[in-house]
């Protein structure tokens, strides 16, 4: 690896002094991965880009101006975006490039029914067999989400929140053994939040559901699977429902049509 391509772990995707809106943890590490790839790291970094809407759904990804902008070479960009196709964030159109994903009730819809397949799997077999380094883990977390919960609003402290937020429902799923199924849940929240994250950036969406967490909080805590299956499930709906309800209201950033582009006569 170049030097160049090493300064790419360090370089921030978001303007100096703007909050990051969001920071999902490192994502797990399988058997036979290597733990500090640079498309690994490239791809963390286009994946907050995306998820707050720097780059507008249906925009499309220059490779030329995304080399430049995070000081790589071409082969862990491509990689980088490749990844993030298979994980939904940007979609590949032959002779035309990588695009941003576009965002619709109809993707989000798909991408709550299968969080409600996955995560209450995860969250039984936490309740069930999550060790006490699990039980500190949730503990530890859901005291951080309640600190920034009392923390008065401001820039810092919503992107404090959003990060301690994440790290609280991870925290949940942590203790299921199973990296693959963790990867999944980790991937799902990152596309529901891309939703929440933008309508939140403009107003529309607001919800924090504190009452919600600290019930789940309680449910992990005591053992009781089949409650913490049910307030996931709810947790997962209310949600859902309150977003597409804020996307009736506030239509989602698109990207602008090139300029002097026309269309074709048939």
């Amino acid at each position: 690896m170049s030097s160049t391509e090493k300064r790419a772990s360090h370089t921030s995707p978001q303007a100096a002094g703007q909050p990051s809106l969001v920071d999902p943890p490192e994502r797990a590490i399988f058997e036979g991965q290597s733990e500090d790839l640079l498309s690994d790291r490239l791809a963390r970094q286009i994946r907050i880009s995306i998820l707050r809407g720097d780059n507008p759904a249906g925009s499309r990804l220059n490779l030329d101006e995304m080399k430049g902008r995070y000081d790589v070479s071409l082969s862990p960009l491509r990689e980088a975006l490749s990844r993030l196709t298979a994980e939904g964030f940007v979609r590949f159109e032959a002779k035309r490039g990588f695009r941003v994903s576009e965002m619709s009730g109809a993707n989000l819809g798909e991408i709550t029914t299968i969080r409600r397949l996955c995560e209450p799997v995860a969250i039984r077999e936490s309740v069930l067999h999550g060790d006490d380094d699990w039980e500190e883990r949730v503990a530890a977390a859901a005291h951080m989400l309640g600190k920034r919960v009392a923390a008065e609003p401001s820039p810092i402290s919503a992107a404090e929140w959003e990060s301690a937020h994440r790290k609280f429902h991870l925290a949940v799923l942590s203790g299921c053994g199973m990296p693959m199924l963790m990867h999944f849940c980790s991937t799902l929240m990152d596309l529901q939040d891309r939703y929440r994250l933008q309508l939140a950036k403009g107003g529309a969406y607001s919800r924090r559901a504190d009452g919600e967490h600290l019930a789940l909080l309680d449910a992990c805590l005591t053992r009781n699977a089949k409650l913490a299956e049910k307030l996931a499930l709810e947790h997962i709906d209310r949600t859902h429902q309150e977003l597409i309800a804020a996307m009736s209201g506030t239509p989602l950033p698109v990207a602008k049509p090139r300029a002097g582009a026309r269309r074709r006569k048939s």
